[in-house]
């Protein structure tokens, strides 16, 4: 009897665990989460856009260039997503910092943001195809990455002057995940 009980109860606790992670699965993606990150991302964005489109003083060089943007499409999409969250974080927003305590409190709401969705695209890997790992950067993150040194200590006013790019990028993507 003890032996059917304990059978029965790893039964209904697997098939509990099951459905629970279908549904964390279906909900990891709120269809409110990620617009409101997008909106907070361009909120935060215009108030600090013009400190850094004004010490940018090289137009020949660009870090986000529209033909990049492929990079979200096929099956790489996922990865270049993560790679450029990790650019933005590990990168580009601690460089960021400046005397201006409004300022910075802005790049604060912009890295704290990032973060979230970092996190998100972590626990909703199923819903962004993220369970095949290509362990190289991807070309698109590489060229990033050679003009932001390229750039020198500019590299961060070229990249937080584009983050517009980035962010639309992001809603393109999400949108089309939601499709």
């Amino acid at each position: 009897m003890k032996c059917v009980t304990v059978t029965l109860y790893t039964l209904i606790s697997i098939q509990y665990c099951y459905c629970r992670q279908e549904q964390l699965d279906s909900l990891c993606f709120s269809y409110a989460v990620f617009p409101a990150h997008l909106k907070e991302l361009r909120t935060s964005y215009r108030k600090i856009k013009t400190y850094f489109q004004n010490k940018d003083d090289n137009f020949q060089i660009t870090l986000l260039r529209g033909r990049l943007h492929h990079g979200f499409k096929g099956r790489e999409g996922c990865q270049f997503l993560k790679e450029m969250l990790n650019f933005y974080l590990r990168d580009v927003i601690p460089a960021a910092k400046t005397q201006h305590r409004n300022i910075n409190s802005n790049i604060s709401k912009i890295g704290n943001t990032l973060s979230e969705l970092k996190e998100n695209v972590h626990n909703c890997h199923k819903f962004f195809n993220c369970d095949q790992c290509n362990c190289r950067p991807s070309p698109y993150i590489e060229n990033i990455y050679k003009a932001y040194e390229k750039l020198q200590d500019k590299g961060v006013y070229k990249a937080m002057g584009e983050l517009n790019i980035f962010i639309d990028w992001l809603q393109e993507y999400i949108k089309m995940k939601m499709n």
